[in-house]
């Protein structure tokens, strides 16, 4: 939303793109569909929407008490729907810190290519 705010000029015109931003994010990031039931060819586009590294955190720190489950609960409702809902999206325990990894990466590039921008536009009109 940065870089979208730094490459418009006019404030209500990146408003209006917002949701071009927004949607796809959502779309790809498996919170309204798991990413496996999109097509193959639109599958790569989770790596690179933050949202999907920030939801299978979330959900990771939420359903954190259904990875370490007593063996005689393993086998109740609860904890296979935790174990569903975590695999729709993807998300894994011992993947956590890539998800860190990659969010704050996503972060740093998008921040930079923004300044970019910013300073290619400065000297343009200056």
């Amino acid at each position: 939303a940065v870089l979208l705010g730094c490459a418009i000029d006019d404030t209500k015109m990146a408003q209006e793109f917002l949701p071009l931003l927004f949607v796809p994010q959502m779309l790809f990031a498996g919170f309204f569909v798991a990413v496996e039931f999109l097509p193959n060819w639109l599958q790569w586009v989770q790596y690179v929407c933050s949202l999907s590294y920030a939801l299978r955190l979330a959900m990771l720190a939420e359903f954190d008490s259904c990875v370490n489950v007593e063996p005689e609960f393993s086998n109740s409702t609860s904890v296979i729907n935790c174990s569903m809902i975590l695999k729709d999206i993807n998300s894994d325990y011992d993947s956590a810190w890539w998800y860190w990894l990659l969010l704050g990466a996503l972060f740093l590039v998008l921040r930079l290519w923004a300044l970019w921008v910013l300073k290619s536009k400065a000297q343009s009109f200056y």
